[in-house]
């Protein structure tokens, strides 16, 4: 059965009667059966994806550091990390070792109030200079996010695609845009 009329009014009334769930004049098989939205977002969870367990030196404290003072002063690394000497592009160019990690306990990242947060919570120090990012990777807008429209999803810390150390990604260089074709010919 059809739920046709010919007003236009009638039209627009219907479709948005039949959108709400109360079509009239149509027959209860002809409308569609949608569920119902979850009644809170609330219920859902994100869960930050935990990265320590794919750092090949971590915990820092039982391993190379356990023996070491920390040397707040910049140098050229010599025996361990030597590759960051390098490598390291990011923050203030006078920054060393310690502008991120925490001279007390080096497992742990110190962020702008002097808290202590483990490497798995790295936006919240990402955050502290790149606010407008926290923002929208709060938001999934940014950074990757997985799971479900409406059920527990899995965020990427900013470190799970960025390199903490060198965190721009190089630049890429568009490819041409394709050939049209012509006119009758098929792609």
């Amino acid at each position: 059965m059809s739920c046709k009329k010919t007003s236009p009014t009638w039209a627009v009334a219907a479709g948005l009667a039949w959108a709400l769930g109360a079509a009239p004049g149509c027959d209860e098989h002809d409308r569609h059966a949608f569920p119902a939205p979850p009644a809170s977002v609330a219920a859902e969870t994100v869960t930050v994806e935990p990265r320590t367990q794919l750092l090949p030196t971590f915990p820092c404290s039982s391993r190379c550091h356990s023996a070491r003072e920390s040397q707040p002063d910049k140098r050229l690394l010599t025996e361990f990390h030597t590759f960051r000497n390098t490598e390291f592009h990011h923050g203030d160019p006078a920054g060393w070792c310690y502008q991120c990690h925490s001279q007390k306990n080096i497992d742990r990242l110190v962020i702008a109030s002097g808290e202590l947060v483990t490497f798995d919570e790295a936006y919240l120090l990402c955050g502290g200079c790149h606010g407008d990012k926290l923002r929208d990777w709060r938001l999934a807008v940014h950074g990757k996010t997985m799971g479900h429209w409406t059920g527990n999803k899995i965020r990427r810390s900013c470190t799970g695609c960025h390199n903490p150390h060198n965190p721009t990604f190089p630049h890429l260089v568009p490819e041409a845009p394709p050939v049209r074709p012509e006119h009758g010919e098929r792609m």
